[in-house]
């Protein structure tokens, strides 16, 4: 079921000092803490990561890469509360470039931000946390296929991610204004094609990623 927007906010309001605490000991170069700090995000970047390519080869190169850079370079990297938006930058760089690297993909714009398989939970649905039945999630993939590839992954970003729109905007290198446009758009075309989904998935969540 939904949790309750304060509670959900208290969650998140732990959770990231918890991670930055993580980050900090990482920093001073405690591995136990490194070791946390991976376990803990490794699930979501990997899933993040394979939206863009269907190679868990590359993928885990990537992610192997990710995260000894930040070991070996950990005295130079900054403290910041902004953990999370920082590994999906560094992870969205390296496969762009790994992906342009081994096809004949001209341009990042070009990258395409695919669905998952149907057998896996979409990050869509893990976002709106809350339960929907079988059909309901293919109707939801569906629709959101129907979407540009920035608009999903500003959607991926927001709901899953839990990324606000300043973060999002550093993650894909535009401005504040262009995220408000993308998940204005997505989510607009959601609710127009399915009204309903508001009572689902609780108005607050889609209404807080709108301009006013």
């Amino acid at each position: 079921m939904l949790k309750s927007d304060t509670g959900h906010q208290a969650e998140r309001s732990w959770e990231k000092t918890d991670e930055t605490l993580l980050w900090q000991q990482f920093r001073e170069g405690q591995q136990d803490a490194f070791q946390s700090l991976v376990q803990h995000f490794y699930r979501e970047l990997h899933f993040y990561g394979g939206r863009f390519t269907r190679d868990s080869d590359l993928l885990k190169d990537c992610l192997q890469d990710l995260f000894l850079d930040l070991w070996t370079y950990r005295h130079k990297i900054v403290q910041t509360a902004y953990i999370r938006p920082y590994l999906y930058k560094s992870l969205r760089r390296k496969i762009h470039r790994e992906v342009l690297r081994s096809t004949s993909i001209v341009g990042e714009e070009s990258i395409p931000f695919d669905d998952v398989s149907s057998e896996e939970i979409t990050a869509e649905q893990a976002l709106i946390r809350t339960e929907l039945s079988e059909y309901q999630t293919a109707r939801l993939n569906n629709l959101l296929a129907q979407l540009s590839d920035r608009q999903r992954e500003a959607i991926h970003l927001k709901f899953y991610g839990e990324l606000s729109n300043d973060e999002i905007a550093d993650v894909l290198a535009v401005n504040k204004q262009s995220v408000a446009n993308l998940l204005h758009r997505g989510l607009s075309r959601l609710r127009e094609s399915w009204p309903s989904l508001l009572s689902l998935v609780g108005s607050w969540l889609l209404n807080e990623s709108f301009p006013k």
